[in-house]
């Protein structure tokens, strides 16, 4: 006898079967993704007056494009290293690129003399002091509790 909690397994054809089943197992994953890229976000020195930017204004700052904010104050980047979890997150869910991705472009631009790669720190509260005690700092933490650092909205 078939248990009821069962019976929607036996209507899926065989060909279906196996995709139907991973679908539902990766399914999970898939949220608790999203409710990391919830906790992460991109912030800035309080000395730097903005309050959201859009992606590709965001790209073009991490990849070094943009170096200088509206009012003329030399942008500073700030990362953590590139096998970092908050490294790797922040670049697929914020960026849409992989670390190796965003390394290279840093490669480019510091090797055409177009720019310099963002400053990479070795830990987490370092990342932090960083953005704390540079004007024209940006970067991104996992809560926005900080008290000297200011929250920028990302937008589509």
């Amino acid at each position: 006898m078939k248990k009821p909690a069962l019976r929607w397994l036996t209507a899926i054809p065989k060909s279906h079967f196996l995709p139907t089943v991973l679908l539902f197992g990766l399914l999970p994953f898939l949220f608790v993704q999203n409710a990391f890229a919830a906790n992460l976000h991109v912030m800035v020195n309080e000395s730097v007056m903005i309050s959201e930017l859009n992606r590709t204004d965001l790209r073009q700052i991490f990849t070094g494009h943009r170096q200088y904010w509206q009012d003329g104050r030399k942008i500073s980047v700030f990362v953590l290293q590139d096998d970092d979890v908050l490294h790797k997150e922040f670049c697929r869910e914020i960026l849409h690129m992989f670390p190796y991705q965003l390394s290279r472009l840093w490669d480019q631009i510091t090797f055409s003399g177009q720019g310099v790669t963002p400053v990479r720190v070795s830990s987490y509260q370092a990342l932090i002091e960083a953005l704390e005690s540079t004007e024209g700092a940006i970067g991104y933490v996992e809560k926005n509790d900080i008290v000297k650092l200011r929250r920028v909205e990302v937008s589509e």
